[in-house]
């Protein structure tokens, strides 16, 4: 069998390296920057800690500090610390059945400590000395004393700096970030009794006062302007109850949704894991009352005897299997709709618009037949001069004839039927509006003769900051007030007339997910037409269908919205003759 798995017939086996070894163990539980957070966090929360801090620079390759005030660990112990599968944990696999801290292999901190250069400073008491390790790379450094406060303080620097392969596989650095924030915020929302406190590069991310309230702790991660829509999950109702397994946590209402699951954080006896199912049954109990591809902001508690859970299926301890998986479904499953049942019913949002005045009868058939209908937005007689001459018609003419559903516009053209997405049609307008404004350098500003107040959640704030010019080239006017506090003093034009402090909200959430433009600006742009046009539900006149036709027809690219999304469907009438028998 020799040499059978290289191809090669000469090759021999021979034992890996430690070393080797241990760059290879690395890439099952230190993936990336926020593996290592996580783990040296739950180190923390194993030991007691009453207040944790977490120091990123360099969205972690450069540097992770974080620092406890647990009990910390003796001279003894502190080389066995980084030693492969040495714990405190547990002593026979049969305690893994029932353990109940977070960390139970012992391969942690020897994992990051052969990819990394590791500092670990420890003291058990006040009136005990502390001690420092060092471990660069593999290579263990002798012990030294330290004045280290009580507790323990971990840095890691130059992550991946002997692997640089794995360093190009590393998002970019507001993604990685993103990912350690997502991390830490689930501990600090689960565990509202221990104080969390995040930096970046010198930044506040965000902080909880470990006064044990859920919502406190929901305020520091999210922002207390965020948690007026938060419903917490109270003791289920006796006839609601199911035996063995206990659920609290919060949700939030549904005017609070994400385009991805992120932020449905699960917990099962205090660690956070990946649960298809439960995720499933979450998203179940929203149903009807999000848009198609939102998802839910949730923190579900699930707390079952240890010996009915596997926690020993996953590299990262990041999935658990249950002996009895629908009893804890039907627990989440009912306290998700008791909680969702007392929330207040919320109308379909609806926004003001101010259109042109619809044409009258005659301009309206010369608009629908006329051959050269200029279909570019200009601002000079020259300039619709220039655009008639060389436009190419992108779309038809159209006869609005009506709405299905508060969505879809339903239009005649010369070759058939055509249904118009009318959140896609208004943001393909807007959109198309921002950006040459943008081109020009003169936004058109609505300003508020009352300035609007927005309070950002961490991630919201990063982005805005990094945003501001080109916000600003949209024509927002925003000032920081400090904290994560902002002051909106006018918003584009085009967005007049919304409630642009749900809509900021929006904009900020897609834009910290990476926006979907060529660049940043245009990112930008995207976000901010999409999150400010007309949305589905939203039921228009008759007039007011036919101007926003006639506004789409001017635009240069009609078909589809910023985020690529279709704009219209056509059914021909050859369509419509073989639907109805006809040919």
């Amino acid at each position: 069998m020799r040499g059978h798995a290289t191809g090669q017939t000469s090759a021999r086996i021979e034992l890996l390296t430690p070393q080797t070894i241990g760059r290879i163990a690395a890439g099952e539980v230190v993936e990336r920057p926020a593996s290592v957070v996580k783990e040296l966090v739950e180190n923390a929360l194993d030991a007691g800690a009453t207040r944790i801090t977490v120091e990123i620079r360099g969205a972690g390759s450069e540097l992770i500090r974080v620092v406890d005030d647990g009990s910390g660990m003796s001279r003894d112990d502190l080389p066995l610390a980084v030693e492969r599968h040495a714990t405190s944990k547990v002593r026979s696999f049969h305690d893994i059945e029932g353990v109940r801290t977070l960390g139970f292999r012992g391969e942690a901190l020897a994992s990051i400590a052969s990819v990394a250069t590791l500092r670990i400073n420890s003291r058990q008491s006040a009136g005990s000395v502390g001690w420092e390790l060092a471990v660069d790379f593999g290579v263990r450094h002798p012990l030294a004393a330290s004045s280290t406060q009580t507790g323990t303080t971990v840095e890691v620097k130059d992550l991946f700096g002997n692997v640089p392969a794995r360093r190009q596989f590393l998002k970019q650095p507001s993604t990685e970030m993103g990912a350690i924030q997502r991390v830490v915020a689930g501990y600090a929302i689960a565990r509202p009794a221990v104080a969390f406190d995040v930096t970046s590069d010198g930044r506040p991310v965000f902080a909880t006062s470990g006064s044990g309230d859920l919502v406190d702790a929901a305020a520091g991660v999210h922002g207390s302007e965020a948690v007026a829509d938060l419903l917490v999950i109270e003791p289920m109702e006796e006839s609601a109850f199911v035996p063995g397994v206990t659920v609290d946590g919060w949700i939030f209402g549904p005017r609070q949704h994400r385009s991805h699951r992120q932020q449905m954080v699960l917990f099962v006896n205090d660690r956070p894991v990946q649960h298809k199912a439960l995720a499933y049954v979450v998203e179940e109990a929203f149903h009807t009352l999000l848009m198609v591809g939102r998802h839910p902001v949730t923190l579900h508690r699930i707390t079952v005897d240890p010996h009915l859970v596997d926690i020993n299926v996953h590299p990262t301890k990041a999935e658990v299997r249950f002996v009895d998986e629908r009893q804890v479904a039907r627990a989440v499953r009912r306290a998700t709709h008791q909680t969702l049942a007392g929330a207040p019913r919320e109308e379909l949002p609806r926004v003001s618009l101010s259109f042109p005045p619809a044409p009258d009868a005659r301009s309206m058939t010369q608009t629908i037949f006329s051959p050269t209908a200029s279909r570019i937005m200009s601002s000079t007689p020259r300039e619709d001069e220039r655009a008639t001459k060389h436009a190419q018609p992108e779309m038809p003419m159209l006869r609005v004839l009506g709405q299905v559903a508060a969505t879809y516009i339903i239009a005649e053209g010369p070759d058939g039927l055509y249904l118009i997405d009318q959140h896609a049609a208004h943001e393909r307008v807007v959109y198309e509006t921002v950006r040459r404004q943008m081109q020009s350098g003169t936004p058109d500003r609505q300003p508020y003769l009352e300035p609007i107040i927005v309070e950002l959640d961490p991630s919201e704030d990063g982005v805005l900051e990094r945003s501001q010019e080109e916000l600003r080239a949209i024509g927002f006017d925003l000032d920081p007030l400090g904290g994560q506090t902002w002051m909106v003093r006018a918003v584009p034009a085009a967005m007049a007339g919304v409630d642009i402090r749900s809509r900021i909200h929006l904009i900020l959430r897609e834009l910290a997910e990476g926006g979907v433009g060529d660049s940043w600006q245009d990112s930008v742009a995207i976000s901010a037409a999409c999150h400010t046009s007309i949305r589905a539900g939203q039921t228009l006149s008759i007039p007011e269908m036919r101007s926003l036709i006639q506004e789409l027809e001017k635009t240069e690219h009609p078909r589809a919205c910023g985020h690529g999304r279709p704009t219209m469907l056509l059914m021909s009438q050859g369509d419509l003759e073989r639907q109805f028998s006809r040919r």
